[in-house]
């Protein structure tokens, strides 16, 4: 029987992609050790122990560790269509998956421990008799203890994210950045308009957050445009309606952060066809 999906753990001292990618696979990413900040659509989401990150197929995203810390996480992979014969009746096994950017669920201990038992089956290769069902089951499981959990609507709270002296202070860059993205900002305005040296903002803002304030900027708008993209709009449009006033700057720095052009992006898309796969 072959598998419904793909596991992997992964553990590092330092980890930060260096652009965004994008696939057609639904993803799971469980934080089991470290914190690490991670980028979804204009959205940043700061993981730690017990977050479970939720990413449906074609959402780009981007993680990045704080510095000096051990980051551990299990990642899973499937195909839609491989889950879809297994939801009836009033289970639908991808429920908790939103249909754009991701969601985010927390795990008590108590839940961690259940996880990292399911986890430890779903990556059981011993070639023995009824393990490949069983890793199958311990799969459908798996989803079936993220949807139920997403009904209790047990979801990172706001707060949470706040308790860090040093990621609250930033927060406020974040959600403006995020909220504004269409205007011309640069390091210097943004130091500004919070009252901030811009070599001190670069500073904390990296220290908290494990990306730097012009990385977050430009990903932001970045995926700004994507979306303008994604909805037929040319590429001069979607660059001008993300604040770009060069288009030859906003193809450059598209490539940059996607590792496609924004040309090839949008036709993808209006093609229906499948994005290249990232890895992981």
């Amino acid at each position: 029987m072959e598998d419904l999906f793909s596991a992997v753990f992964h553990k590092d001292t330092d980890w930060e992609m260096d652009r965004f990618h994008f696939h057609d696979l639904c993803e799971i990413l469980l934080v089991t050790e470290g914190t690490c900040s991670v980028l979804t659509e204009s959205e940043m989401v700061r993981a730690g122990r017990g977050t479970v990150l939720l990413i449906r197929g074609r959402q780009a995203h981007l993680s990045t560790a704080l510095a000096g810390e051990e980051y551990a996480r299990y990642v899973f992979h499937f195909r839609e269509e491989d889950i879809r014969p297994f939801c009836g009746g009033g289970t639908d096994l991808l429920e908790a998956f939103p249909r754009e950017g991701s969601r985010t669920l927390y795990l008590d201990d108590s839940r961690i421990r259940e996880f990292d038992f399911l986890c430890g089956v779903c990556q059981d290769r011993t070639p023995l008799f009824g393990k490949d069902i069983r890793r199958n089951m311990a799969f459908l499981e798996l989803l079936i203890r993220l949807g139920e959990i997403s009904r209790e609507e047990r979801r990172l709270p706001a707060e949470r994210e706040e308790t860090d002296p040093g990621f609250e202070r930033v927060l406020p860059i974040i959600r403006f950045v995020r909220e504004n993205p269409e205007e011309n900002l640069s390091l210097e305005e943004v130091a500004e308009r919070f009252f901030y040296n811009k070599y001190y903002l670069c500073r904390v803002f990296k220290a908290a957050t494990g990306i730097s304030v012009g990385k977050y900027i430009a990903s932001v708008r970045i995926q700004y445009a994507a979306g303008f993209l994604r909805r037929g709009c040319s590429v001069l449009e979607a660059g001008q309606k993300a604040g770009f006033r060069n288009n030859s700057n906003f193809i450059t720095t598209f490539r940059k952060i996607m590792n496609i052009s924004p040309g090839q992006y949008r036709q993808q898309f209006k093609e229906d066809g499948a994005p290249e796969h990232g890895n992981g």
